[in-house]
């Protein structure tokens, strides 16, 4: 509840900054990557340029039912993993999807490809806050004293480490803090917010693909690293220690 205005919020100055200096000229997209990158900020085409490991599909073949059922199989394995390890199988499945994409088995873009991007974004949105169901009135009410302190302390202390450590970082403080925030919300919020902050300032193609590249991937790594592997391992942690301590 926090986390999605003030992002927004940051996300847009950052956003102005870089659309003022990209439209007064004092910044330019490079050769290469505006050959590659598309008009959804993402580097498509490198998957055409790059050998991989596995014989890329024909298109012919490669069809929205062919991709959605690599990434399903991809899925199926990291949920295999995890239960194996007692790792979450998020983290697998962004590490796998990794590897099964430098070679071969994965497209560049997946979601896109088989425009099912929006779709998959509504149905992880709605298994988000199909958490809440089972949520009383009581129950919100007992929490909602400690849940709005421990947003205020955290949010605090986010900002103040976000502002000293993009002094030795040596980058802007709204970009530092909107990366930061991720970790009250995490994946596909962040996606979603930033494509949105996007499309709102930019006015041409063009300026959306300068956006992108620039915001979107630090926001997808800042939730995957805050919410997918950080929390995860962490509750992992806390879930193994109280379940060897003795019953109070």
């Amino acid at each position: 509840f926090a986390g999605y205005p003030l992002t927004a919020i940051m996300l847009k100055l950052e956003g102005n900054r870089l659309i003022k200096e990209f439209r007064e000229g004092k910044v330019k997209i490079a050769e290469k990557a505006e050959k590659d990158l598309t008009t959804d900020g993402n580097f498509a085409s490198q998957n055409k340029t790059r050998k991989k490991l596995i014989p890329e599909i024909p298109a012919s073949l490669n069809s929205t039912a062919m991709i959605l059922l690599k990434l399903t199989i991809v899925g199926w394995i990291a949920s295999k993993i995890g239960a194996a390890t007692g790792i979450s199988g998020a983290v697998w499945a962004l590490l796998v999807a990794i590897v099964c994409t430098e070679l071969g088995f994965l497209d560049v873009d997946s979601l896109g490809k088989a425009r099912s991007y929006g779709v998959i974004m509504f149905a992880l949105m709605s298994f988000i806050f199909d958490g809440l169901n089972k949520a009383t009135p009581e129950d919100i009410v007992a929490v909602i004293g400690p849940m709005i302190l421990l947003i205020i302390i955290g949010v605090a202390g986010m900002a103040l480490l976000c502002f000293l450590g993009s002094k030795v970082l040596r980058m802007t403080f709204p970009m530092a803090f909107a990366t930061a925030l991720t970790a009250l919300y995490g994946f596909p919020p962040n996606a979603i917010i930033t494509e949105n902050t996007c499309d709102a300032i930019a006015e041409t193609p063009e300026e959306k693909d300068y956006l992108m590249s620039h915001m979107f991937p630090q926001m997808i790594v800042g939730g995957f690293t805050t919410v997918t592997i950080t929390s995860v391992l962490i509750a992992g942690t806390f879930a193994s220690t109280l379940a060897v301590l003795p019953p109070m």
